[in-house]
């Protein structure tokens, strides 16, 4: 099989094993937070207000739909089905990596830009890798129309992959990237979690947005070891952050970056949490990609629906009526959580 045509399979793949390993139960350590409720909230529920800010835009709900996939016939059809999802809920909505399109343009196109074709008006996040130079970045950028760039960094999931990159200098490329393409730039790792020294890092070349996609959901170290049929290399969910543990990370620099969350999000207290620990909007792949794999998209509208009134209900329970009354809610964490915080020197 020609080397173009297997990347196109290992994007077929990815989203036939996602989909196999998925579980309504996180291992995000969302479990290990709790948020007390406020017994004199003083609101009413249809005043309580889901809008907040996306890198200075305004979108009418707290979560976005993360990047997920891209450049095959199936990817188009997820593609489409989000894009017209992320407009009924007036949300962001990201492409899959789009290293694909860069090396295989005519072939791959449409299943990109189907994300701008039905959602004219809304946020459109293009996603490349690090290892992609500011031109080729542009290129992806000017393709959706993309109203933000994500780079991922996935050094764990290319050292599972059987066909993975064995060579990781990004630190300057990044930085390159930044300084010249011509929309905000998000860092985004894809599962496994940043540390406070890899946040640090990214904001000494220039970053000011990051995801931190904790481990928790999708696990790429367990997809990519299904594929490769010589290693088993799930051991390296060892080294992974959880999305909740990541978040803490981000502590020190939450007043000087814009911090997002992704990673396990399954729930609408799940989403909440984040939020209190710090992420300015949440991310989901996931959960979105599950439903429209085993349901229709007008039932997965109706699901997505009742997660946003759950949402509201969350909110009056602690007393909030925006989004940033959110971070104000008592929280309390349990003693695995307390000793990490400890051992890593995090004061939240």
């Amino acid at each position: 099989m020609p080397k173009q045509d297997a990347q196109m399979q290992r994007k077929v793949e990815h989203l036939f094993l996602a989909e196999k390993f998925f579980t309504d139960e996180s291992f995000a350590d969302f479990d290990s937070v709790r948020l007390l409720h406020n017994v004199l909230p003083e609101l009413r529920i249809k005043d309580i207000n889901l809008s907040t800010k996306f890198l200075g835009s305004d979108i009418a709900l707290p979560f976005y739909f993360n990047a997920i996939t891209g450049g095959s016939k199936q990817s188009a059809r997820f593609n489409s089905e989000l894009s017209q999802l992320a407009h009924k809920l007036e949300i962001p909505v990201s492409s899959g990596s789009m290293g694909v399109y860069l090396r295989l343009p005519e072939e791959t196109r449409a299943s990109f830009t189907t994300l701008r074709e039905n959602n004219p008006d809304g946020l459109v996040i293009a996603n490349v890798s690090a290892k992609v130079n500011a031109k080729q970045a542009q290129t992806a950028i000017d393709l959706l129309q993309a109203n933000v760039l994500q780079i991922h960094i996935n050094a764990l999931q290319e050292l599972a992959m059987p066909e993975g990159d064995q060579e990781f200098f990004w630190l300057d490329n990044i930085k390159s990237i930044v300084a010249n393409v011509s929309v905000p730039v998000v860092v985004k790792e894809v599962g496994f979690g940043m540390s406070q020294e890899n946040i640090s890092q990214l904001y000494r070349v220039g970053v000011r947005n990051v995801d931190i996609s904790g481990f928790g959901g999708t696990d790429f170290a367990q997809i990519e070891s299904a594929r490769n049929h010589e290693l088993d290399l799930t051991y390296l969910d060892s080294f992974s952050l959880s999305t909740v543990e990541s978040l803490l990370e981000s502590a020190p620099y939450q007043n000087k970056m814009t911090v997002f969350a992704s990673g396990g999000i399954r729930t609408p207290m799940d989403v909440i949490k984040a939020i209190r620990l710090g992420a300015s909007a949440v991310g989901m792949s996931g959960l979105v990609l599950h439903h429209l794999q085993k349901y229709s998209l007008s039932e997965t509208e109706i699901f997505f629906d009742e997660f946003v009134k759950q949402l509201k209900i969350i909110m009056a329970a602690i007393g909030a009526k925006s989004i940033a009354d959110i971070k104000k809610a008592p929280i309390v964490f349990d003693e695995r959580l307390i000793n990490y915080m400890k051992q890593r020197n995090i004061n939240f």
